[in-house]
């Protein structure tokens, strides 16, 4: 699946001097729905500011259905879910030449007609890219989800700290892009393209 620099929902990450805001207050953004985007880290002993790596959804991949066999029809679905918002921070750090960022994201998931059962593992991932050159680095997380008896929705957080990025020289957080969205099959990921979406309310 290639890496598009598309994400679907736009990102507006801001660096400032100082210690970025502890990753707490950004999950705490996410589990009251907000739309906060937090920067950190500043150049040692000055004031010019450093930004943080764009951060947004792969295009096609912010939401996924899960199907019952070979099925397609919607009785036939086990579930669905879908990513909503996404906060991050980084910190350079001028000695190491890096930059750290955490991030996290959170989303819903609906249970459908034809689930056997009220848990299931959502597989989603996080890549980076890097405009100019073929370095990219991509990793997939399972994220866990209980529908309890009685309940049709279960709202997710998912939290990935300690991504440590090089830069150096005219380069700095700018030329990286960080993706997320759920780990698609061919299956799924046509699905999507062939399927008009109706968002989970």
């Amino acid at each position: 699946m290639p890496f598009s620099p598309a994400p679907s929902r736009p990102t507006n990450l801001a660096s400032r001097t100082g210690r970025a805001a502890p990753l707490f207050a950004v999950m705490a953004a996410l589990a009251l729905g907000g739309c906060s985007w937090f920067g950190g880290g500043s150049k040692t002993g000055g004031t010019a500011l450093y930004p943080c790596p764009t951060v947004g959804v792969l295009n096609e991949t912010d939401h996924v259905t899960l199907l019952s066999g070979s099925g397609t029809d919607l009785t036939d679905v086990v579930a669905r879910a879908e990513i909503g918002q996404i906060v991050s921070k980084c910190e350079y750090d001028t000695d190491a030449a890096t930059i750290t960022v955490d991030l996290a994201f959170n989303g819903i998931a609906e249970i459908g007609p034809a689930a056997q059962a009220r848990a299931l593992n959502l597989n989603t991932f996080v890549a980076v890219t890097r405009r100019y050159s073929a370095f990219d680095n991509k990793q997939v997380y399972e994220v866990p989800v209980v529908f309890e008896p009685g309940q049709r929705q279960v709202r997710f957080v998912k939290t990935v700290e300690g991504t440590v990025l090089p830069y150096g020289g005219q380069a700095d957080g700018s030329i990286y892009q960080i993706l997320v969205g759920f780990q698609l099959t061919p299956e799924q990921l046509a699905y999507n393209r062939r399927v008009s979406y109706n968002p989970i309310r």
